[in-house]
């Protein structure tokens, strides 16, 4: 089976590419990330098809005029009719949604069947939550360009691939099909993320991501100096700002992710009180750390409580308050008290692997394959 992956850059794709090629599939990953750098999140040099010199340019305007939609647009625009003039014919297409619709297109034409990449909930859904933010009011938080072309994506679809189930209620609240929906959870890699125990715990508390109001980042201020907890983040600073002069609160900017381990072992328990996230995928990190999990009903915690062992070590928030968070937090703080040594996800975490998820996909490539 020829098996055809686009992507705008790396995410979650480049590791199914990697995965579904180690299944024995043909793959190939058309993307403008340079072969070298895809070679080493490990992806065999034979499944990149980068299209970084040809894109060059235009990644280069969209830095320059870095918030302007129309150099976002033109990069967008550019790169879906470079991939579909370039990339071969294949069996099975497996598209970023919202990226490409011309490529699809053609490969449709062409008899491919095709699966969109959606890591976020429904476009309508998530808008109306992005646009309920303060800071964003009298603003589009997502463009009309984009609302009409993941709408394009949608109706192309044969399937869409997402990653948890309050995505999947979101498109089943919108109208979608649920028999044309595809659940898999993303893996995380158990060689950089692992429990250790013999850390010094510097920190009661850390979050991982980006520091903005979607991701819940007022919550955690006043939830950290309600309890007077001692918190660390790590990642850019988007549309908040992180607390200065107070000595309970750490940033770190955005590292590797084979140097986010050092500072998972450095904290007691994960906090991610996100308004909206497909599955964050430093949930299955902070798992595959050992350490438990305060989350919302938003980003994928509730995925993770029904996959590990004992899923008494994943909290989640009742809602969007401080109150909420502090809740949630005193409970896993209180559970990390208790592990004395057990890890909470057992035998299952072989189920958050990469490998995990790549068989997944094959298995549903399988079953596929009798409608090709």
């Amino acid at each position: 089976m020829k098996i055809n992956i686009l992507s705008p850059g790396r995410f979650h794709v480049l590791d199914l590419a990697r995965e579904l090629d180690k299944n024995g599939f043909d793959v190939k990953f058309y993307s403008f990330v340079p072969t070298k750098r895809a070679v080493s999140f490990g992806l065999p040099a034979h499944c990149s098809a980068s299209l970084f010199l040809p894109m060059l340019p235009f990644l280069a305007l969209q830095k320059i005029f870095c918030g302007q939609q129309w150099a976002a647009q033109l990069r967008m625009w550019v790169q879906d009719r470079m991939t579909a003039w370039l990339m071969r014919k294949c069996d099975v297409l497996i598209a970023m949604s919202g990226d490409f619709i011309v490529a699809p297109r053609k490969a449709k034409r062409q008899g491919s069947k095709v699966i969109i990449e959606r890591g976020s909930k429904h476009i309508l859904v998530q808008k109306r939550i992005l646009e309920s933010i303060p800071s964003n009011a009298g603003k589009k938080p997502v463009p009309d360009a984009n609302v009409r072309r993941e709408l394009a994506c949608y109706e192309l679809a044969d399937y869409i691939s997402i990653a948890s189930e309050h995505v999947r209620r979101s498109f089943v609240e919108e109208g979608f099909d649920v028999n044309k929906l595809f659940v898999n959870p993303y893996g995380v890699n158990l060689k950089d993320f692992y429990p250790m125990p013999s850390a010094k715990k510097v920190y009661d508390v850390i979050m991982v991501g980006g520091w903005c109001y979607q991701k819940g980042c007022d919550l955690i201020v006043d939830a950290i100096k309600a309890m007077n907890l001692r918190f660390l983040h790590v990642g850019a600073l988007v549309d908040l700002p992180f607390p200065q002069g107070d000595s309970r609160f750490t940033h770190v900017d955005a590292v590797e992710q084979s140097r986010l381990e050092e500072y998972y072992a450095q904290s007691k328990v994960f906090v991610f009180p996100s308004r909206q996230d497909g599955f964050g995928m430093v949930l299955s990190q902070a798992v595959a750390c050992n350490l438990p999990i305060a989350g919302s009903k938003d980003c994928g915690a509730s995925d993770l409580q029904g996959m590990v062992e004992l899923p008494e070590y994943i909290k989640l928030i009742d809602d969007y308050t401080p109150e909420s968070v502090t809740k949630a937090l005193k409970e896993v703080l209180k559970a990390y008290e208790q592990m004395d040594g057990k890890v909470y996800a057992g035998e299952a975490i072989s189920r958050l692997t990469w490998e995990s998820y790549g068989k997944r996909y094959a298995a549903f490539l399988d079953k596929m394959g009798g409608e090709i």
